[in-house]
């Protein structure tokens, strides 16, 4: 591809209709999580409310969450109530279950026909629990928890081919905070960095152990030039953030 500079602003997302952000990836590939619209990404990345989303490449299924919201009306497991993502409805920052006027609590879920793809769990219409990832075998690609509506906690990503443990990686307040660890299939550690403060190197990696992303986190955010690489090592693009917003991005593969 040309080389081209591309200006952006600030990416506001929902996770209903989003769609991967790699470009050339085969379907078993595909990423499933909150990135940017089809049509913007030539100049995407992960900001979704402001708030910066690290790519994983965690699930190949390839199915957009909004696609995958017919499966189900609702369902109980394990006596807690699980209703089609679907029926979500957000007013006033609270979760109802379609026109309800009671704020949710249960579990939100998308699934394609009797294969779940994403739950997130809802108390008194707020996040409270977590949002799961699933790949097409059914194994938990990236779990991550919520209180109150804010990512709380530990993180963790899994290998789709094996389901061994890929990161762990600490959020407080919505944000990256304390100590993020990378690991390869058998276990061994790639990179490991503790974000005090939310300060700090970020490094992701592809499945072969190859980076996938390198930058700096100030404040739990992405700042200054981050690098992006093909899965054979080459630079792919590179984006300067500031203040967790995207102010330009020149694409060189």
């Amino acid at each position: 591809m040309k080389k081209m500079k591309i200006v952006v602003g600030v990416i506001l997302l929902t996770l209903i209709g989003c769609t991967p952000l790699e470009r050339n990836e085969t379907n078993e590939n595909l990423i499933l999580l909150p990135t940017v619209p089809k049509g913007e990404v030539e100049e995407g990345v992960s900001n979704i409310g402001g708030e910066f989303i690290p790519q994983t490449d965690i699930i190949h299924t390839g199915q957009n969450v909004s696609l995958a919201d017919t499966g189900i009306t609702q369902i109980k497991l394990n006596g807690i109530d699980q209703v089609s993502i679907g029926n979500k409805q957000i007013r006033g920052g609270i979760a109802y279950n379609g026109n309800s006027t009671t704020p949710y609590t249960g579990t939100f879920a998308a699934v394609v026909g009797v294969h779940k793809h994403y739950t997130e769990e809802y108390k008194n219409g707020k996040l409270n629990g977590n949002k799961t990832w699933y790949s097409e075998a059914g194994r938990v690609g990236m779990r991550e928890p919520y209180v109150d509506g804010r990512k709380n906690g530990v993180q963790e990503t899994y290998y789709r081919n094996t389901g061994n443990i890929r990161s762990r990686i600490n959020y407080s307040g919505g944000r990256i905070s304390g100590p993020a660890t990378w690991y390869d299939n058998s276990g061994k550690i790639l990179h490991q960095e503790d974000f005090k403060g939310g300060n700090g190197e970020w490094v992701a990696y592809w499945d072969n152990g190859k980076i996938r992303e390198k930058g700096r986190l100030s404040n739990g955010l992405p700042n200054g030039e981050w690098r992006h690489y093909t899965q054979k090592g080459d630079v792919e693009k590179i984006t300067v953030y500031r203040n967790g917003s995207p102010i330009s991005q020149e694409w060189l593969k």
